[in-house]
Parts: structure tokens; C-alpha cells; sequence
């Protein structure tokens, strides 16, 4: 048993109905069972209410393998194989741990138990420098919490020789205690950091010259909106007589117009006109207040410190009328040579990189939609400054923001910026408009060496090694390749359905690549790149092989790299994946290694993680989903798998097959069966052919693998 919530100040002051008593359990199995009293009647009798966590602890069968592998080879000695079947104590009470109370499991999977909203909730605990699961019965192998400074500290396997300790000192659990934040669920923490304005888009400046671990920098496009004081308009400058002179004028053309009209038989209001003719005499009532202000948004690029409260390092601001739309940090080769010169081929050593903080803008013309809007690329340096500098200029100021190069884009906004790298050559990528321009850097200015054009506006590009995925907001996507010996953009194929696409995405298992679409229709698309097969039409065709319903909306994916539950309670993968090669030379080379899911937020205030299964695994939760749609009671009685098909467009629903495609798991759904009673597992799962076991060990590794942080 054990205290969850708020703790109890010194004064006594303290949310106590946020406070529950709790109690934690552990199986044969290492699963945790958690539950809450609960009061009954009038406060004489209680009873327990279990939590549905939806998460588990236990071992998984990757583990064993991994600890027979071990055995086999002689790194774990027989005399640690007897101590491990003495059993440690794997639940640790704690009290004023950034001001809460919980408990704290040492478990295969280890979790803290804290509360959320007075509701116990789980987090994931992780280590830095841990050894891969599997050679001990749990990672963490000690815990205690009374430290003078409110920390704990904690002893855990780390990567080296095998039985080798760490002991870490924390300070916190997470700053979310202390700082407004939230806890979405999946064992993540969100902390919300107030900026003042509004954020549009934020890249971390990825390069140790720059970034380093006591002051990691940002990039950040934000916008503010500010009220625009007009009281020069009050007076236009014109007198009483010049004004109804100009009207008299206005007065007389259209009348011209309407007589013209009428003798050549068409209506005057749709003549088709090239210069519109502006009102510019206009009268206002200074009684009234005169022109009243009017908010415009102005956009500019910050670099911020995130080590010192995310302080503003430097800044630029954007000109008037002009937004801010994509933001890159990427490294681009230094081409001395111009294109088409006599010197065709460059060694790749002789080429220099430099880091460019690259910044896509769209300028909206005054006016109005009348005039085409236009952009510009800019590219920015960050120069770190030194010691002497910092000292004179500030404590925050560790580094300045230089323009170095920009460039006017005319056929259109700039949407999109994407950095190609292909044989050690870095090249820019730029979505403008309809048109997609390979750019190379050289001579202190940017010089377009291919091209292609699509069908309407460029929404974004995903590059895969010297793919190019594309999706266009009105015509769905296109798949093109770059070819580095002719310098071309060659389209491979694309989806001749017409789709509103908002996001597109790249997810892969082994050798087999998937493209992700995101429609006006809050539908998920999965296509392949398959020319053999015969719906490919001779392979310029990609082909759909499963739709989802997801019922939200997004605008972008992230990839992430799917860890496997022998790497999932380490803070530091780099460093685990390389003791675990040691160990096990022949990790990395299955499919299940090699998997890169999406994760993306919604707008509803959700975070969701894509993540590709294999074929076994996959008809097994397949058939998991379809018993538990039955078995389980649905929110107003409403199909939980009629609620997952895809959504038509009535516009466009005849340009599309009518065949839907079912290739997705339910992830809400099929872990629902984590929190059921046994007895009721046993029964589904005998009712697919599967066990109890087999299944739970499939949704952990699936919990796992879908965890991006």
C-alpha cells in the first residue's frame, strides 16, 4: 500500500482530494496490477478498484532469448545465474519526490506510479548508459529516495562488462511537477514552456561547433500579432471640391461601362478586367474615433538557449506582409565549380560543408489575392561565441544570427525545404509553389541544377536516401528519384486519386518502404513503390495497400526509430545498441530491428505513433481485434470497426475505388486487453487459437516500438 498524489507540504497544505490510497501488485509474471480504494456507503467500508494502466512490466520473449544467448557464450557466469533466483525487493516507496508521493517499480519494465489529476497514472523510468535487458532480472537493481536535496538515486546495470553497476543521482522525476505541463499517457511526460508567441515550427541546431550540451540552441520561427495604429488615414488630404470631383469621375466611367455593356449584351459585373480599379477616396467620421486599429502578424526567426529558460539568443525579423512557413538545419556542400564548367568531376574530399539555418517565406502582397504572392529562401549562419564575448555581451548571449545568402522564389510561396544528400553531396531542395528546385550551394549563392513540376502546390517533401516523396495539397503524392549522373528529378510514380493531402510520411520494415497519406477526410493512406504487381498499371501507379480511419487531424509526421523491449529503458540507445552488437554480433540484421514508425500530434490534443508490425504478429492482432470489437462494451453503443473505415469525399468519392483496404490494427482497441480479468483473456485468447502470454508479450513489444521519446 502506498500514498499517491500531491505530498503533503510542511504547513499542511496540500490538495488532499487529489491524495488516494493505492496498492500495487506484482505476478508470478512480473505484471503490475495496480488499485485505488474507494470509500462505500458512509465512509465505513471500502473496497479496491482496479486501474486500467494499459501497460506491462513483465519479461519479454526477446529478453529470454537475448539471456539464453548470454548463457550460451559464457558472459553471464553460472554463480550469477544462482543468485538471480534470489528475489529483491521491486517496489520502493517514495514521499515528496518533486512534490509528489507514489511508488516507484523496479520491475523488467521499470515504472513510476504517481498521480495525474488524482487518478494514479504510470511514467517510464529510464537510465543513461544502461546495458541491454535481459542479463538481469531487472534493470534497475537499487532505489532510494532520502536525499538532503529531495533527489534519488538509483543502481543499474551499465553497458561494459557484464555485472558492472552505475549509480545515477537524480535531482527530479520531471520537471512537470514543478512547471505547467501535462501527462498525455504511453508514459510520457509533456512539459509546456510559455514563449509569448506563437510557435510555428522549431528545429533543434543538431552541430557540437554550436549546440553544445550546456547551452543545446534552437531555431524557431514565431509570429505575434500587434495592433497597427492608423490614424493617418483620418485625413486623406483632399479637399471637399477634390473629393466630389473624383467621385463625379467614378460616377461617369461606370456609367460608360454599363452603356457599353448593355449594347454588346454581356453583364458588366463578369466582364473579365486585368487592372482592377481601386477605391482610394474614402471618408471617415474623426466624430466616430477615426480609423480604428487593425492587427497584423509579424513573423521572425529566433535562435533560443533551452539550458537558460529558452532566452531569446538572437533574432530576425521578417519584412512586412511576409510569413514564415518551413524551417531547416541542415549542412550543405560547397560547390566551387559552377554547373555546366569543364571540371565534370569533383572529388567528394574536396568538397567543405557548411551548417545553414535555411528559412522558407511567403509574402502576401497588400493588396490582397490580387497580386501573386511570392517567397524567399534565406540562409543563416550561427557563429558561437567565445568567452571574452559572452562576458561583454551577457551571460545569455552565446551566440549571434548572420544572414548569409537569400534568394527570391517567384512562381510561389516557399512550403517546403529538404536537404539531399547523394554520393557525399548535399544539395538544398525547395517546394515553391508547383514547381520542386534542386538547389546546390557554391560561391556564396545558390544555383539550380534540376527541376520538376507538379500538379498544383507543393505540400512537403520526405527524402529516403535519393527518393523523393512529394505530396501535392490537391493531387495526392508522387514518388520521383534523383539521378545524380544527369542531375534529374525522374517521377517513378504517384496516386492517380484526387486527394486533399495534409501530411505524408515515410515508414519502413527491413527492405520494404511505406508511404503514409493524410487527407482533408481525417484518413490514414498506406501505399507501396510495387511496378511488378498488376494494379502498379506498368509501375508508374503506387499501389494502396490498407486505409484507416484515424477521426483527426494533422499536418505533419515525424519518424522514429522502433526500439525493441532490450533497448526501451535506456536513455541513451547510441550506446546501448553498440554493448548490445558486442554481445550479440548478429543484432541489426532481422527485419524487426530495422523498423522506422511515424508519430505525429493531432488537434484535438493527441499524440499517436504508427508502427510497422510483422506478418505473424500482425494476423494475430488482427484476429485479437476482431473478437474484442465483439466482446467489448463500445461507447454509446456505437461499432468500434465501423468507426475505422475510410471516410469518402462526396466532391471527389466517384474518382476513387470503392474497395477499401483493411490493414490496420486498432492500437486504442487491442490494448484494452491488457486491463481485462484473466479469466476473460484466457477466453479471447482461446478463442483465436493464441495464448495469454503469446499476446502480452506481442502488445509490450508493440508498447515498446511505439514509444518515439
Amino acid at each position: 500500500f502506498f500514498m499517491c498524489g500531491p505530498s503533503i507540504s510542511s504547513d499542511g497544505d496540500s490538495e488532499t482530494s487529489l491524495r488516494s490510497l493505492s496498492m500495487a501488485l506484482k505476478t508470478s509474471n512480473d505484471d503490475l496490477f495496480l488499485y485505488t480504494v474507494k470509500s462505500e456507503g458512509n465512509g465505513l467500508s471500502c473496497v479496491l478498484e482496479r486501474e486500467s494502466i494499459f501497460s506491462q512490466c513483465r519479461k519479454t520473449r526477446e529478453q529470454t532469448r537475448h539471456r539464453t544467448k548470454l548463457i550460451k557464450k559464457g558472459i553471464i557466469p553460472k554463480d550469477a545465474m544462482a543468485l538471480d533466483s534470489y528475489e529483491h525487493n521491486n517496489f520502493f516507496r517514495f514521499s515528496n519526490l518533486s512534490g509528489q508521493d507514489g511508488l516507484f517499480a523496479a520491475l523488467p519494465q521499470p515504472k513510476w506510479i504517481v498521480s495525474d489529476r488524482g487518478r494514479p497514472t504510470v511514467l517510464v523510468h529510464r537510465t543513461r548508459h544502461s546495458a541491454p535487458a535481459g542479463g538481469k532480472s531487472s534493470p534497475v537493481m537499487g532505489f532510494c529516495s532520502s536525499l538532503s536535496n529531495g533527489g534519488f538515486v538509483t543502481l543499474h546495470e551499465r553497458v561494459g562488462r557484464f555485472g558492472s553497476q552505475r549509480l545515477t543521482v537524480f535531482k527530479e522525476i520531471s520537471p512537470i511537477f514543478r512547471k505547467p505541463g501535462l501527462i498525455p499517457g504511453g508514459g510520457l511526460c509533456i512539459e509546456k514552456i510559455a514563449m509569448g508567441v506563437t510557435v510555428r515550427q522549431i528545429k533543434f541546431i543538431d552541430n557540437p561547433a554550436i549546440s553544445t550540451g550546456d547551452h543545446p540552441l534552437f531555431a524557431v520561427i514565431v509570429s505575434r500579432e500587434l495592433e497597427v495604429d492608423q490614424s493617418d488615414l483620418n485625413d486623406d488630404g483632399m479637399t471637399a471640391e477634390e473629393r466630389e470631383a473624383v467621385e463625379r469621375e467614378k460616377e461617369e466611367a461606370r456609367i460608360q461601362r454599363q452603356v457599353e455593356a448593355d449594347l454588346g449584351g454581356f453583364d458588366v459585373e463578369q466582364e473579365w478586367v486585368e487592372e482592377i480599379a481601386r477605391d482610394d477616396v474614402f471618408q471617415i467620421d474623426a466624430n466616430l474615433g477615426g480609423a480604428p486599429p487593425i492587427p497584423k502578424e509579424f513573423y521572425s526567426l529566433w535562435i533560443v538557449d533551452a539550458a537558460n529558460e529558452w532566452r531569446v539568443v538572437d533574432s530576425y525579423d521578417l519584412d512586412e506582409y511576409e510569413h514564415g512557413l518551413t524551417l531547416q538545419v541542415m549542412e550543405l556542400t560547397d560547390f566551387q565549380e559552377e554547373p555546366g564548367s569543364a571540371q565534370t568531376t569533383i572529388e567528394v574530399e574536396d568538397l567543405t560543408t557548411t551548417t545553414f539555418i535555411t528559412l522558407g517565406t511567403g509574402t502576401l502582397n497588400h493588396n490582397g489575392e490580387d497580386v501573386s504572392s511570392k517567397g524567399r529562401v534565406l540562409l543563416f549562419e550561427v557563429k558561437k561565441l567565445d568567452a571574452a564575448t559572452i562576458r561583454r555581451l551577457g551571460t545569455h548571449m552565446v551566440a549571434n544570427l548572420r544572414l548569409t545568402y537569400e534568394k527570391e522564389i517567384f512562381h510561389g510561396p516557399v512550403t517546403t525545404l529538404s536537404c539531399l544528400s547523394v554520393e557525399g553531396k548535399n544539395r538544398l531542395v525547395i517546394g515553391a509553389g508547383a514547381d520542386v528546385n534542386m538547389e546546390q550551394w557554391g560561391n556564396g549563392k545558390l544555383t539550380q541544377v534540376g527541376f520538376f513540376r507538379a500538379t498544383m502546390q507543393i505540400q512537403n517533401i520526405m527524402i529516403f536516401k535519393n527518393f523523393l516523396l512529394l505530396s501535392d495539397a490537391y493531387d495526392s503524392i508522387h514518388f520521383l528519384v534523383w539521378r545524380e549522373s544527369d542531375k534529374s528529378l525522374t517521377l517513378l510514380a504517384k496516386d492517380y486519386d484526387p486527394i486533399v493531402v495534409y501530411a505524408a510520411g515515410i515508414m519502413s520494415r527491413g527492405a520494404a518502404m511505406t508511404f503514409l497519406c493524410h487527407d482533408d477526410r481525417q484518413n490514414l493512406q498506406f501505399f507501396q513503390y510495387a511496378p511488378g504487381e498488376a494494379a502498379a498499371r506498368g509501375g508508374n501507379k503506387l499501389v494502396c495497400r490498407s486505409d484507416f480511419h484515424l477521426g483527426s487531424q494533422t499536418i505533419a509526421f515525424q519518424q522514429h526509430y522502433c526500439r525493441s523491449s532490450l533497448l526501451i529503458h535506456s536513455a541513451t540507445p547510441t550506446s546501448t545498441v553498440a554493448a548490445l552488437k558486442q554481445q550479440d554480433p548478429y543484432h541489426g540484421r532481422t527485419e524487426d530491428d530495422q523498423r522506422l514508425g511515424v508519430h505525429f500530434g493531432t488537434t484535438d490534443s493527441t499524440i499517436v505513433s504508427v508502427v510497422p508490425l510483422s506478418e505473424p504478429v500482425y494476423w494475430r492482432l488482427a484476429a485479437l481485434q476482431s473478437v474484442l470489437a465483439n466482446a467489448m462494451e463500445a461507447n454509446c453503443a456505437l461499432s468500434s470497426r465501423a468507426w475505422r473505415l475510410y471516410r469518402r469525399s462526396p466532391r471527389r468519392g466517384g474518382c476513387r475505388n470503392n474497395d477499401r483496404k483493411k490493414g490496420v490494427i486498432d492500437g486504442d482497441l487491442i490494448l484494452r486487453y491488457a486491463g481485462l480479468p484473466l479469466t476473460d483473456q484466457e477466453e479471447l485468447a482461446s478463442a483465436i487459437g493464441s495464448t495469454v502470454d503469446l499476446i502480452l508479450d506481442n502488445l509490450l513489444e508493440l508498447e515498446c516500438g511505439s514509444l518515439m521519446l
